[in-house]
């Protein structure tokens, strides 16, 4: 069977379990939790010896076998807990977890958890015999649009209520982290002695839980990501990052781009002048949005904007910088440069 990480409760609330429990996916807190919720379950039901394999490239595929038909000299049920990294075990892996499947025993619990079960992993035997006999769990990313929603019902289950203003500001400081929102809805019931939660709650309540970079800060620059750049600037800010640090990374690259846009515009190839400034894989798609959105005059104004930032950096007004670089990013991110025209 296939079971959905929010049917799982419920299904742990029939009065046996299944025999064979699969659990995979990539988000790390959802998948740990259906895993405590089924070994829970399990030492409830009497399965009081636990055995762990992790398995690598060394692993003794064997070992399944001998946990599974050795009797325990402390209990009469016992949980087997298999940890792969990939659910691709490989042709051994997969013969011996096909036969535990064909044949498994009263007294055993196996659960089996892995990174994301992908199309053609689904379509290997020992999985669709896993499915057969077991459950099939797989735990999916929570997307930001999803997240605030998500958090209501995590508070609703602990009998709280949180308007979704307070559920977004909640969403917008963890950035995606599960295990950190998890954190912040845990304080929040321990801070508020009342039922339903508001903004002005959460303001009060929680710290802010996003760590940035400054990197990342102009990388989200250069993709055009206006609204999160600015927030990561404030975070920055409010974490005490010194001005003058920012302003010396954010020349660094800020620099070399003005390089790279100088040269593809003489004529120079721009995946030679990628390799040349040792722009890598991963850094390419920020570089090429930011190329495509400036010209070579925008970028000269750009520079001419930073010089005005380095000298208030210099003066007796260095906390005005805070709004430059406001102007600055803005502007690498596509919004209108009328300040900089005016400064």
């Amino acid at each position: 069977m296939r079971l959905r990480p929010d049917q799982l409760q419920s299904h742990l609330q029939r009065p046996t379990l299944a025999p064979i429990y699969f659990v995979s996916g990539d988000e790390p807190l959802q998948k740990l939790e259906c895993i405590d919720q089924i070994r829970m379950t399990a030492r409830s039901q009497g399965y009081e010896e636990r055995l762990v394999f992790n398995v690598d490239k060394s692993f003794d595929w064997g070992s399944i076998n001998q946990a599974s038909a050795n009797l325990s000299l402390f209990s009469s049920r016992r949980i087997i807990e298999l940890r792969m990294a990939s659910p691709k075990p490989g042709k051994e892996g997969g013969k011996v977890l096909l036969e535990y499947a064909e044949q498994i025993g009263e007294d055993n619990l196996l659960i089996i958890s892995s990174d994301k079960l992908d199309k053609s992993a689904q379509s290997n035997k020992w999985v669709k015999a896993v499915e057969k006999v077991g459950a099939l769990i797989q735990v999916w990313q929570v997307n930001p649009a999803q997240l605030p929603a998500w958090i209501q019902n995590r508070l609703q289950s602990q009998e709280k209520r949180i308007t979704l203003d307070a559920a977004r500001l909640i969403a917008q400081r963890v950035e995606g982290n599960l295990l950190a929102a998890r954190q912040e809805i845990d304080k929040l019931i321990l801070l508020i002695d009342k039922d339903s939660i508001d903004i002005e709650d959460v303001i009060a309540a929680v710290a802010d839980s996003s760590r940035f970079d400054v990197f990342d800060l102009i990388e989200s620059a250069f993709l055009g990501n206006a609204d999160r750049t600015l927030l990561m600037l404030q975070g920055l800010r409010n974490e005490g990052t010194e001005p003058m640090a920012l302003f010396g990374a954010l020349m660094w690259e800020f620099r070399r781009l003005c390089s790279i846009a100088h040269q593809h515009e003489a004529g120079s190839n721009l995946e030679s002048l990628f390799k040349s400034y040792r722009i890598w894989d991963q850094k390419k798609r920020p570089m090429n949005a930011v190329l495509q959105r400036h010209t070579c005059k925008s970028f000269d104004q750009l520079l001419t904007f930073c010089a005005t930032i380095d000298k208030t950096l210099k003066s007796s007004r260095r906390d005005q910088a805070w709004d430059q670089f406001n102007t600055l990013l803005l502007a690498i991110s596509g919004a209108n440069t009328v300040k900089l025209q005016v400064a």
